[in-house]
């Protein structure tokens, strides 16, 4: 065997290696979405449990929007940002509405804008509660204290219109 075969034969390897860890995380990603038990995802489903006190709505307020996020995570900067356009967007409107930015310690996206309407929330015990194994991810937390929607948010997301149907409505 020639040397420039095996090196052929090794990056092959490599790359089915690659592509074989990438179907995994694929698969493993659609499960939590489908909102599946524990058994394939490793996470407990969300929706429907009750959320932490931290991170519910208020008095007055209808839904707490909770944005569980990552310091290494390059969209949660961008989500973060959204999330606090739009909690000034519609301060002051019928749609009365808490807005949370869960991290694990005070100093993770310490240079993040935080607006007057959107609080950044460090506690690794609300944020372990609340994660599922994929950062950034969008939370709603109705009035009576309960997750009623979970999305996962990507690149490609619509971060917008989906704050504003969170806000707007129940869904589930």
């Amino acid at each position: 065997m020639s040397l420039s075969l095996a090196v052929a034969l090794l990056a092959l390897l490599v790359a089915l290696f690659a592509l074989t860890a990438l179907v995994a995380v694929y698969a493993r990603v659609k499960a939590l979405e489908a909102g599946r038990g524990t058994d394939l995802s490793g996470y407990a489903a969300l929706v429907g449990r009750p959320a932490p006190a931290a991170v519910a709505p208020r008095a007055g307020e209808r839904v707490a929007i909770v944005a569980v996020l990552d310091t290494s995570c390059a969209s949660c900067l961008t989500l973060w940002a959204t999330v606090n356009e739009v909690a000034a967007e519609l301060a002051g409107t019928e749609t009365a509405a808490r807005y949370v930015g869960l991290v694990d310690r005070s100093t993770d996206l310490a240079g993040a804008a935080t607006g007057p309407h959107a609080e950044l929330l460090a506690d690794v015990t609300v944020r372990a509660d609340l994660f599922e194994g994929y950062a950034p991810t969008l939370l709603a937390v109705d009035a009576s204290g309960t997750v009623s929607h979970r999305s996962f948010v990507y690149p490609d997301t619509d971060v917008r219109a989906l704050l504003l149907d969170l806000v707007k409505g129940p869904r589930s």
